[in-house]
Order: structure tokens, then sequence, then C-alpha cells
């Protein structure tokens, strides 16, 4: 009878050593899957606060900023040498020829009303004489201002009737305050909310989802469909978990994520909404993926077990059969029988972990990395010197040769100031629209102007594909001296508007520079 020792099985630590390898590595899997799909789900977030980030600054915020910008100039405009009256009262005729002038400066505004103290106004477009403009009162608008709320500051209406299209709209007005503080008026911008929210539809979210701009109470102010204007997209207990600033929150009721972004001026928000089981897909998609990995990996595993144990014992019938019959040049290359490949396959986990700092037009660092840089310096109290550039006539450029040629002359006139500003280590920022931002360090203050200047001098000199294209810029720049962020932007605004007062295609400094 043939004796069996196990002491002799060499299948059997083979088997054992590749079980224990198997389950060690289905709980090593299993560990970083769970990981990779809280890891997936915190990436779509970050992607998805951006998104709202971006949509709330480089879109809402820029045409609020425009309007609110416009609307301070004109009333400015209104309230010296009693111009307001002159154009409500005494000559209407001009006085509508420069509101419409004015209106079409603005497409996000549908109409132009002008009133004085005792309610005699002037609307552009024209207001037919009918039965039922002569009933027109504007002192029982929201829009007007009466003595007691005159302030300094524009102000935004909630959602109201208009008297005269009979539609829902929201107003932006500023009280007209002569130099000597006297209330002359009221100048109101009434937007046309639904242009704006059809400039929304061009939008392309990240993931599937909905997104539009509400009140303080939930209803909806803009809209990529019409027909949801001033409907209650959100509750006004979900409304009050949102705090101020940006952030996102999940509604266990209705089962969606809800990123917003808020505004101070209006009180409005942008909301990105999310249905969480769209999120819970894509990231159950992204680890299945790697799911899959682990297990071609085991199934590598098992191979390579199975071949080791076919290899093993035919390296043991051949030492067997040499031992025998004494030929040793059969004898095994044993060095070519323990290779081991153990794969882990983590492709997918780099896939989303850059976030959103460069605008992708231009290719230059965008407002939030720009909010950013700066707060540091000012954490640190380190002196900077800030430009604010912004392309001349740029709306005529758009409506002249259009969008796709006025995104080529951004793209450009930002290529033309990389160029320039990257070899100092200088960043360049899209600040937003046709804006663009410089900061420029300590050790650069001497070259700060010399830099711009030849970045102004590239753009001037360029030629284009159009013709009669011609494209320049204006630009502001201030030296940073320890005051308010608010005040010090201001100050180099303020030098970049006088630039363009004075001619455009220049820089000047500001005026504590």
């Amino acid at each position: 009878m043939a004796l069996h020792s196990s002491k002799l099985s060499f299948t059997r630590p083979i088997i054992a050593s590749f079980a224990g390898i198997l389950f060690s590595f289905g709980v090593i899997a299993a560990f970083i899957m769970v990981s990779q799909s809280n890891a997936f789900l915190e990436d779509y977030h970050k992607i998805n606060g951006n998104f709202t980030h971006n949509l709330a600054v480089n879109y809402t915020e820029s045409i609020l900023r425009e309007n609110d910008y416009i609307l301070g100039r004109a009333a400015t405009f209104f309230a010296r040498d009693n111009r307001l009256d002159k154009t409500v009262n005494t000559e209407p005729e001009e006085g509508l020829e420069a509101l419409m002038h004015l209106q079409n400066l603005m497409p996000s505004v549908s109409s132009i009303s002008l009133a004085d103290t005792q309610g005699r106004y002037l609307r552009a477009p024209e207001v037919l004489q009918t039965q039922k403009s002569k009933t027109f009162d504007p002192r029982t608008r929201p829009w007007f201002v009466g003595q007691a709320e005159a302030s300094t500051f524009s102000h935004y209406t909630p959602p109201y009737m208009d008297y005269f299209t009979g539609h829902p709209t929201v107003t932006i007005y500023k009280p007209v305050i002569s130099p000597e503080g006297r209330l002359k008026g009221t100048l109101a911008f009434h937007l046309d909310l639904t242009s704006m929210g059809y400039t929304l539809r061009q939008m392309v979210a990240p993931v599937q989802g909905e997104f539009f701009i509400v009140e303080r109470d939930g209803a909806v102010v803009l809209h990529p469909d019409t027909g949801a204007l001033f409907k209650k997209y959100v509750s006004e207990a979900l409304m009050e978990k949102m705090t101020s600033g940006e952030g996102y929150l999940y509604d266990k009721k209705s089962k969606f994520w809800y990123y917003y972004y808020s505004f101070t001026n209006p009180d409005w928000f942008v909301i990105y909404r999310v249905s969480g089981a769209t999120l819970s897909d894509i990231t159950r998609h992204e680890t299945t993926i790697v799911g899959w990995g682990f297990a071609l990996a085991t199934l590598i595993i098992i191979l390579f077990g199975l071949y080791l144990r076919h290899a093993s014992r035919t390296v043991l019938m051949n030492i067997i059969n040499a031992i025998k019959t004494g030929d040793v040049s059969q004898a095994p290359r044993l060095e070519a029988m323990l290779t081991h490949t153990i794969q882990t396959n983590k492709e997918r986990e780099q896939a989303y972990v850059r976030q959103a700092t460069h605008d992708a037009l231009t290719g230059c660092k965008n407002r939030r990395a720009f909010d950013s840089d700066v707060k540091a310096l000012l954490d640190n109290h380190q002196p900077f010197m800030l430009a604010l550039v912004d392309i001349d006539n740029f709306k005529s450029i758009n409506d002249t040769w259009g969008h796709l040629s006025g995104d080529i002359v951004l793209r450009s006139v930002a290529r033309e100031g990389l160029q320039v500003m990257q070899p100092e280590n200088v960043s360049v920022y899209r600040y937003g629209g046709e804006e663009f931002a410089v900061v420029f360090p300590a050790e650069l203050f001497d070259s700060a102007l010399e830099l711009l200047e030849r970045w102004r001098l590239a753009v001037e000199q360029r030629t284009w594909r159009e013709e009669n294209l011609h494209v320049t810029f204006s630009a502001g720049l201030g030296e940073w001296h320890f005051e308010p962020l608010e005040q010090f932007v201001a100050s180099v605004d303020a030098a970049l508007y006088t630039a363009k007062q004075q001619g455009k295609n220049r820089i000047l400094l500001s005026a504590n520079s």
C-alpha cells in the first residue's frame, strides 16, 4: 500500500496561501470601494459647487453689477442742474430720446421710468396715451421713492405686476438726490426677466440638474423656462437653512441636493438642484468600474494560483524523474516559477481632483482664484498693486462681429497679457465679463506700469482677421495702503472709469497711488 503524508503535500500550502491572499484582497477591495464612493461624491459636490459659484459670479453678478453701475451714473446725471425736471416736464421729447439711448445700453432692461417727487413721470419706451395710462400714478408703484426712504443706495423690488404690461417683473431703482441733498425723484430700470432667463439656457451643467435664481421666500425670479417665473421652487423652511455666502445641503423630503450662492442686494439665491438619485447613480457607476478592476485582478490571481499549482507539480515530477533516470538536462528552471501579479486599479481616483481655478475661455485664473489670492495677501499684510483692465467698446464688438468673434477677442487679449505677465510670475485673472485683473507683488511695483503698457501696446498693434476690427483696452492701477478692500478696489475702478472718459486705450493711476 502506498503511504501518503500531508506533510509532503505541495498543493495544500499553495491553496491555503492563495485563499488567504484572496480573502485579504477582498477585504481591502471592499474598503477601497466604499472610500472611493465617498470620495467620488465629495468630488461631485465640489464640481457642482464650482458650477453654482461661476453661474453666480460670471453671469448673474456681472449683469447686476453692470445695471447697478449704469443706474448710479444715470441717477447722478439727472440729479445735477435740474436735469430731471427738464427731462420729465420741460423737454420730454429730448428726455425720451435720452432714456431710450440709456435703455439700449442694457439688454437685460425692458423699460426705464423716471419720475419726480410729485408723481410726474416719463417712461421709455413711450407709453401711449390711453384711458389706463391717464390713471397711472407712479407714487403707488413699489419703485417710487418717498422722502422717508431716500438713500444713496440702489434697491430691488420684490416681484410685482407691471401696470402697463400686466406681467410680473422686478425693478432696480435709485433715488435721484441733488448734490445739495434734495430728493428730486426716482430712476427705475425694469428688468427683462424673460431675456435674462433665456441666457440661462446656454449654460451647460456638469451633471443633470436644474439651476435657477430665487428670492429669500423661494419664489423663482430667473429660470431657463420662463413659465417657472415667480413660482415657489424652494420651501421657506429649506431657505432658512441656507446661510449667507455659499454651500450645499440635502433635503431629505424631496431627496434633492441644493447647491447655492447668495447675494445681499438683491436678496437672491443662485441655486443648482440635483437629484440625490442622479448623484448616487453616477458614484455607483464610478465605483462599479473600480469593482470590475478588482474583479479582474482577482481572476488573474486565481489563474496564477492554478498555474503555480500545476507548475509546482510538474517541477516535482521532473525532479523525481531526474532522480530516477539521472538525466539532469530536463531539470526545471525554478527561478521562473514564482511570478506573482497583484493589480490595484486606481485610475479613476484622479478623474475629478483638479478644481476649476482657471477660466476655460481665456486660460486666466478665475474670480474665485482672485478672491483667494488677494485674501492671502490681505491676511499676511503683504503690500501689492492691483490693475483692473477692461476691453474698450466690447459690446460693440459683440454686436458688430458676433459673440464668437467676441470670445476670440477675449481669448486673444488674455493671451497677450499672459505672454507679458507670466515670465514675471504675475497672475492674470478674468475678473468678470470683458474685465481682467492683475496683482503685482511689492518687488514689481517699479515695473507694474511698464508691464501693463507692454500689454496695452501688444493689443493695440495686433492684426485681426475681421476687417476694420481694432481692439484696445483701458486700465486703472493702484497700490494698496492697508485700506478696506472694497475702498481700494473702488479707487482702482474709478481710475479705470476716468481712463474710459478721457478717450480709452490708456492706463491711469488711482488717486491714492
